[in-house]
């Protein structure tokens, strides 16, 4: 165990997104499990192949031990379910760990449960627009800040972005391809007839912008709608 930890490892500390490499000493890569630690508030959240799940954690030293799990309630294939049960289960029994240089280890006394990377820190921001003849909100938001407006013309409020909000944008974006939501067809088109709002999500990564057609306020299409609902959930804490 030792071996796998270098002398001058990187801080030892959990903070930020991190995809899951190998549960034991299986390759599970494909399946995109992910974990996402908040330090200040001391919950963990992520990916586990088919549900999102979150809970608490207490990292003390080598010692790392996390609370009961809640999750979601998706429907999935067999092979995902069957990967959702042993990162769960992994996480359950785990009671030490061991950073690297790249992320962690996590053992149960001397056996391996999960290997993790870190994930590379990407320039990322997302936007999201609102309007009609009476109607109108914007919301941009990166790794520092949360800008809300809600009036034409009038200053945008203005926070900071709390690492717990962004990790929770930064896993909903984990399963999109960015590069197709142009392609997105909306599900209703009210907004055409005056009927709604006409929205517009943008997401600008690695300083190429990405843009949605226009959909019906607070009716996106289904690949980006967990995405928007946490957008407008951190949103509606700020004004």
């Amino acid at each position: 165990m030792q071996s796998l930890e270098p002398e001058n490892s990187t801080l030892k500390e959990l903070s930020g997104l991190y995809n899951i490499a190998q549960i034991s000493y299986a390759d599970v890569s494909t399946f995109n499990l992910n974990i996402s630690f908040d330090k200040n508030t001391k919950q963990a959240s992520g990916f586990s192949g088919c549900n999102r799940f979150y809970g608490s954690y207490l990292l003390d030293n080598e010692m790392l031990k996390f609370g009961a799990m809640a999750s979601t309630k998706m429907l999935c294939q067999d092979a995902a379910n069957a990967i959702e049960s042993k990162m769960l289960k992994a996480l359950e029994d785990a009671n030490t760990i061991l950073f690297s240089e790249s992320g962690f280890s996590l053992f149960k006394n001397k056996t391996l449960l999960v290997v993790a990377t870190k994930e590379i820190q990407t320039m990322l921001s997302f936007e999201y627009g609102a309007s009609s003849r009476g109607y109108f909100k914007h919301i941009k938001i990166d790794n520092k800040h949360i800008s809300v407006s809600s009036k034409r013309g009038k200053d945008a409020i203005i926070k900071n972005c709390s690492e717990s909000d962004w990790n929770k944008l930064v896993s909903a974006i984990e399963n999109i391809e960015v590069k197709y939501i142009e392609n997105l067809d909306p599900p209703s088109k009210k907004h055409q007839f005056d009927g709604a709002p006409m929205a517009r999500l943008t997401i600008t990564k690695n300083g190429t912008v990405y843009k949605t057609q226009g959909f019906d306020d607070g009716n996106p299409p289904e690949a980006i709608a967990s995405l928007v609902k946490e957008i407008l959930s951190i949103a509606e804490n700020i004004e």
